[in-house]
């Protein structure tokens, strides 16, 4: 009984010390494609319009012995991977944007193999390209010569 009481403690610390991991979370209001915002001024008001429930996304990026990445875990990637799941919405940001990201070492001593994976929790939004309060009506009558 005492022996599988130490086996069983023992395999719990050796699992421990073999894998290490951690998580940290935060919050934004939006967070738009860098794409969408060439195409918006980086000054200029625009309209948006919701498009969706609550859309989520991951990204994640892998190391082998700490030498050998593969992968993007960065916020826009995992903004993407949410657009890609969910095409018809024809989204260009997120508003109400929950995030975390987490981080995976196994066998941490050695930096065998590591994971850190971004995840985005968000309403989906899409934007009106056109500058606000500026309507074809308005941009005629501008360009006419009195």
């Amino acid at each position: 009984m005492k022996r599988s009481r130490i086996i069983a403690l023992t395999s719990a610390l050796a699992l421990l010390l073999f894998s290490a991991g951690c998580t940290s979370t935060g919050s934004l209001g939006l967070l738009s494609d860098s794409e969408t915002e060439t195409d918006l001024g980086p000054h200029d008001s625009h309209l948006f319009h919701r498009v969706g429930p609550q859309i989520e996304g991951r990204a994640c990026r892998h190391f082998i012995l700490g030498i050998i990445p593969w992968g993007d875990s960065d916020l826009e990637s995992a903004m993407k991977d949410a657009f890609k799941k969910n095409p018809s919405l024809h989204a260009d940001g997120l508003v109400h944007v929950a995030t975390s990201t987490s981080l995976y070492n196994f066998f941490p001593l050695y930096n065998v193999y590591t994971l850190t994976c971004t995840s985005v929790r968000g309403t989906p939004i899409r934007f009106d390209h056109s500058p606000a309060g500026k309507t074809g009506e308005q941009t005629t009558r501008k360009n006419q010569t009195p």
